[in-house]
């Protein structure tokens, strides 16, 4: 039987992961436990189900924090492109497929396609929320052990620089104008 990641280790492993290509886009690693990277008022994060067991695995998604306060959160899984979508759902599936299955298949509470919660086995879970990845969804990524991590790790990796990128609110946000603006009427002042 595969050993189930838990958080501490889930978030070790991944910014092992991520780092060096966080790096190459200009991101630094944060020095708390999590896996988290900041660049200028930025802050990217990974999160945890709270719903992560040893028996049906774990779920995470992506966070990015653009702006002040909860208005600026966003869930960057959002941003994947159709095409992205289609290799998630695939990987996501074949990931499903390989969790470990206790004898008899116990019945989870999860997340539906209406985004109550709905008891399903565990060898059902691929199609507990089959519009998880219908575009544009909150998408939780699925793992069990360390090679499903991974795997969504390559699957990421050469989609982060678009999932990082910065979303047209936090460019015509009035604060940052403001601040262009007495940048640009500083060059003027004499001095």
């Amino acid at each position: 039987m595969r050993d189930y990641v838990k958080s501490k280790d889930f978030h070790r492993r991944m910014r092992s992961l991520l780092a060096s290509r966080f790096q190459e886009l200009g991101w630094e690693s944060q020095a708390a436990g999590k896996c988290s990277f900041v660049r200028g008022g930025r802050v990217f994060w990974l999160q945890v189900s709270r719903y992560s067991n040893g028996v049906i695995g774990g779920k995470f998604t992506l966070n990015m924090t653009e702006g002040s306060g909860s208005a600026g959160d966003t869930r960057i899984l959002r941003r994947l492109s159709e095409a992205d979508r289609t290799v998630g759902k695939a990987l996501e599936e074949r990931i499903i497929a390989r969790l470990p299955r206790p004898d008899p298949d116990p019945e989870i509470e999860v997340v539906g396609d209406n985004g109550g919660t709905v008891l399903v086995k565990l060898g059902d879970l691929a199609k507990a929320n089959p519009r998880q990845w219908d575009g544009p969804s909150d998408v939780w990524l699925p793992y069990f052990g360390k090679n499903d991590l991974d795997d969504w790790a390559a699957f990421l990796v050469p989609r982060l620089d678009r999932l990082v990128a910065r979303s047209s609110p936090e460019v015509t946000d009035p604060r940052l104008w403001v601040q262009r603006l007495r940048d640009l009427t500083g060059l003027f002042r004499s001095k």
